[in-house]
């Protein structure tokens, strides 16, 4: 059993998991902002993004996004688009993340957590909307278990998704060896 400062790397620890941290608020109303077409519309097509649904999304997920702050949120959500753009089709189990894309995600964390009202955990939150297969939310207990009294900037964000890459890839083979799971992402 892992003691939770490197995570969980197993896939009945991270199933355990999930069950013990998962929010009491079904996930139902934040389905909108993770479906996919509000993923291929705002990334893949670059389309306006539905700035009320994604307030909404992290709002459930412990963000304390004010009502008036949506436009300056969707400004910086447009400002880093282009940025991630490349990032569409990547997933932590399955991409490496060199150097070149550590950056351009330390980058955009850095241009959504500088927004005033914003902060770590939404811009981890807001990343993880747009891309939930390559980014992972990052709140103030995890950002603790991993990088106790880090930073919490862009650089520190890339190192945890680094991290959060060997654990996904651990839980891949963990789920697929002694679960016969063919296909543990999906």
């Amino acid at each position: 059993m892992s003691n939770y400062a490197t995570g969980p790397n197993t896939f009945e620890q991270l199933r355990r998991s999930a069950r013990a941290f998962r929010p009491a608020s079904d996930d139902a109303a934040g389905l909108p902002a993770l479906a996919p077409a509000f993923r291929e519309g705002v990334v893949v097509v670059q389309g306006e993004p539905d700035i009320a649904a994604l307030v909404e999304y992290a709002n459930r997920r412990g963000c304390r996004i004010s009502g008036g702050a949506g436009e300056v949120i969707g400004a910086a959500v447009r400002a880093v688009l282009p940025g991630i753009a490349p990032l569409a089709a990547s997933a932590l189990e399955f991409d490496d993340l060199r150097c070149a894309t550590l950056d351009i995600i330390a980058r955009a964390f850095d241009g959504l957590a500088q927004v005033d009202g914003v902060g770590a955990t939404t811009a981890s939150v807001i990343l993880t909307a747009l891309n939930p297969q390559l980014f992972v939310a990052w709140g103030p207990a995890t950002r603790d278990a991993y990088f106790p009294g880090g930073e919490a900037d862009g650089e520190a964000y890339a190192q945890f998704l680094t991290v959060m890459r060997m654990a996904a890839i651990a839980i891949a083979g963990d789920a697929r060896a002694q679960h016969g799971i063919d296909d543990p992402a999906g």
